[in-house]
């Protein structure tokens, strides 16, 4: 744990083609968990965007951190703009209550010794993109605007400014349990300017030099053609054969890249059968990236958690048309639940199975052996008014349920491992005692819930 607190406090640098950590050679299998700024705001949620809770942020690393991941990417921890709980509601208007939950992931973070990737500009779902609630802003209308569909904002100078002004707000702001401005915390490994990186040169060019202004240290993530701008550090780009983004496609980007001698970051990759049909085609993806001496570090697309309550946070950008699942944009595809559930695109097993690909291969980005599975931290029961529900564990592949006749027990096993965080909770008797047991891959039990009385 103090290695880990140690690494937390200082900065990733680079070194040619090679990020390092305290003078030695760092690289990374990560994660992305888009919403631990704001739920609901990229993938758009029919309820609206909400703050996550601390317990979902502490799950959603706490997963990240039993894969293996080293690094967790999120768009919304410096990307959120024109809706109420949007870090900037209106132009010019920043919300206190929306750095909360960043101050919380970024603490969350650092005391489990993982490095954080903010997003600059990046999705919103409802309005096509955060570039086209800029232009709104200022009254530039451009039609069927999206991120990769908005000309005026990549050249419009006072557009930019108000993209260098919410830059500003969210370098200089100081986290509220760390007491650490984003600008000086190395818990962020650095700012990704665009979601995707494809920005234009010239754009790249003048918001990199704003940034150098107010933060020398943070690394800066841009697409190969921008290697080439002071300030930029890393290659970044998407891996998805779903969206006809190959692996082969990068050729001429790493190239590049390596010319530019900066290292290489896939930091969104597909992981599900609608990018590689079978196991065996992922597997032959995975040990491609850690092959590879240019490849610093990845991160798949994207890590889901338990939620508030019992039971996992629903499906990202949901369907309920099959035929459509496996090709729209939705979570059906790509939301990964570490333990498996089923979806309309991918079986329990397949989806188990795969994250423990993930895992093993984000342990060989480490240079190091796959562990045994962590024990999961005790489950807390939420209710046992007529059933008993609990908040999962992170890691827990089943639980068993104990009943007694008081708080203090004895306890007698009635549900030998036989619910899931999948499952409608478990019946209860009034005025019987009854506690959770979690269970990880390794069938290994983690500490019991405190007990509570059936009402």
């Amino acid at each position: 744990m103090l290695r880990l607190l140690l690494a937390a406090a200082l900065f990733v640098t680079r070194s040619g083609t090679h990020l390092q950590l305290a003078g030695q050679p760092y690289r990374f299998g990560g994660a992305n968990v888009e919403w631990l700024g704001l739920v609901g705001y990229g993938p758009a949620d029919p309820r609206g965007p909400r703050y996550p809770s601390h317990y979902e942020i502490d799950d959603a690393l706490a997963t990240a951190q039993e894969m293996g991941a080293r690094v967790v990417r999120s768009q919304t921890l410096g990307d959120s703009v024109g809706c109420s709980r949007c870090i900037e509601p209106a132009l010019g208007q920043f919300n206190a209550a929306a750095f909360e939950p960043i101050d919380y992931a970024l603490a969350s973070a650092r005391k489990r010794g993982l490095k954080l990737i903010p997003t600059i500009v990046g999705d919103d779902a409802r309005a096509g993109g955060s570039g086209c609630v800029y232009l709104r802003w200022r009254g530039i209308d451009v039609p069927k605007c999206s991120l990769v569909n908005m000309p005026r904002f990549w050249t419009d100078e006072t557009v930019r400014a108000d993209v260098e002004q919410h830059i500003d707000a969210v370098l200089e702001h100081v986290n509220r349990y760390t007491h650490v401005a984003y600008k000086d915390d190395p818990a962020i490994l650095g700012w990704d300017l665009l979601n995707g990186g494809d920005s234009p040169r010239d754009w790249t060019r003048e918001v990199v030099a704003h940034l150098r202004t107010i933060d020398r240290r943070h690394l800066v993530l841009s697409r190969a053609w921008n290697a080439l701008i002071p300030g930029v550090d890393v290659c970044v780009a998407f891996v998805y054969p779903h969206w006809r983004q190959p692996w082969s496609s990068l050729r001429d980007e790493l190239t590049a890249c390596k010319s530019a001698r900066e290292p290489f970051v896939a930091y969104e990759y597909g992981w599900d059968r609608t990018n590689y049909r079978t196991l065996g085609a992922f597997r032959r993806f995975l040990r491609t990236l850690a092959r590879n001496p240019l490849v610093a570090g990845d991160a798949f697309w994207a890590l889901q958690a338990h939620q508030g309550g019992h039971g996992w946070m629903p499906i990202p950008a949901n369907t309920s048309n099959r035929a459509a699942a496996a090709r729209v944009e939705t979570g059906q595809w790509w939301a990964l639940y570490y333990t498996g559930i089923r979806t309309l695109v991918n079986a329990a097993a397949d989806m188990a199975a795969r994250a423990q690909l993930i895992r093993a291969h984000n342990y060989a980005m480490l240079g190091r052996r796959v562990p045994p599975h962590a024990l999961p931290p005790r489950p807390t029961i939420t209710s046992t008014s007529g059933r008993l529900y609990w908040q999962g564990s992170a890691g827990a592949a089943n639980y068993s349920i104990q009943r007694a006749r008081g708080a203090n027990g004895p306890w007698r096993t009635v549900c030998n491992r036989c619910v899931t965080d999948s499952s409608n909770g478990y019946p209860v008797t009034r005025g019987t005692w009854y506690r959770v047991i979690p269970y990880n891959l390794d069938a290994s039990p983690g500490p019991p819930s405190k007990p509570k009385a059936g009402v």
